[in-house]
């Protein structure tokens, strides 16, 4: 066996990154439809539910990252040569991971604090309340998410500056292949 780091992630890394990205995007833009309507619309519920069970899903599959990442061997560092973006990279991954999943506890707080399962699975038939920014949860799921996206913004950016400025492939270690 060799004491060589494999120069791609595992595929079952690679699902769950590209997953992540997919369940971070559509939680994303539900949850702009769902916070655009009122809570007194009924049509509110089946988004809202899509965006918390999505939320869920998401959360699951980061742990299930973390398991991988702990599991499985890992690339070496994908180093720029600069020590600040090196430090600010790794802060970045990391920051990534822990908002994230602050984002999908958030939620599932928010959602216990207002009642919302009931509601929205379970079709109580109870209103939704009047406003979700009266929970605590609500303003961190309202900054949170600004700041994730951020992030994610500033992580895609140091993907292609490391593809086409470093030039060290950096995609082909986070997708299929041999």
């Amino acid at each position: 066996m060799s004491n060589q780091s494999p120069t791609r992630y595992h595929p079952l890394q690679v699902t769950l990154h590209w997953l992540t990205v997919l369940l971070i995007i559509a939680a994303f833009v539900l949850g702009k439809v769902t916070s655009a309507l009122r809570n007194d619309d009924a049509s509110k519920l089946a988004p809202m539910g899509i965006h918390m069970a999505l939320g869920i899903v998401t959360l699951t599959v980061i742990f299930a990252r973390l398991w991988a990442r702990s599991n499985y061997p890992q690339p070496a560092y994908a180093a720029t040569g600069n020590a600040f973006l090196d430090d600010f990279g790794k802060l970045v991954h990391a920051s990534l991971y822990i908002l994230a999943a602050t984002m999908g506890l958030s939620g599932i707080l928010l959602s216990m604090q207002a009642g919302l399962a009931p509601i929205v699975f379970f079709g109580s038939g109870d209103p939704l309340p009047a406003s979700f920014q009266a929970f605590m949860t609500r303003g961190m799921h309202g900054v949170v998410a600004p700041t994730l996206f951020l992030l994610i913004l500033i992580h895609i950016g140091a993907a292609f500056y490391h593809q086409w400025f470093i030039k060290d492939k950096l995609f082909s270690r986070i997708w299929f292949g041999k």
